[in-house]
């Protein structure tokens, strides 16, 4: 298979979010409009001196280091089924766990609020299209802002491992 050279981005794909529900996961689509997703893969290195002298010192890897994440998505209201469980889910009330959606964390009881994120980044050209998927995301803060082009939601947090699955689909 022959490698895409059609840039895309988020505007070709969508975002969708996994709780962990047994039997059946809640799962929330998103279209990005915005299509603004940043992560960071980060790692740590102990450097060990010689006497004050990096000339005759060495490095080694130190601990592992979550991956850092952010995106930007519209939205249009904030509550669906924490109002009314005939409407549906929204993005605001599934990443805030708010009563009512019964959202379940992706991590064991008695840790941080987890959830899955996939994101898929759609080919133009239906050559190269991939999923990159963070396991077990957690919130560290969630920015609303309301404008007269529409309102927009800006998620900020850290995936509990070193970095994203990205696969070809």
């Amino acid at each position: 298979m022959s490698v895409s050279t059609i840039t895309r981005n988020l505007r070709d794909g969508e975002l969708v979010i996994r709780d962990a529900a047994t039997p059946t996961p809640n799962v929330l689509t998103v279209v990005l409009d915005e299509g603004d997703l940043s992560w960071t893969v980060r790692s740590s290195t102990i450097e060990i001196l010689d006497r004050g002298s990096i000339a005759a010192g060495h490095t080694r890897p130190g601990d592992d280091e979550s991956t850092v994440l952010s995106f930007t998505a519209r939205w249009t209201q904030l509550i669906g089924h924490a109002a009314s469980p005939a409407d549906p889910l929204q993005l605001y009330e599934f990443l805030m766990f708010l009563s009512g959606t019964d959202a379940v964390s992706t991590s064991p009881a008695g840790e941080q609020n987890t959830l899955q994120f996939e994101f898929t980044v759609l080919d133009p050209a239906g050559v190269a299209s991939e999923k990159i998927t963070f396991s077990r995301v957690y919130r560290e803060s969630l920015s609303l802002s309301e404008g007269d082009a529409s309102n927009l939601i800006a998620f900020s947090g850290r995936s509990f491992e070193t970095a994203p699955a990205v696969t070809r689909i």
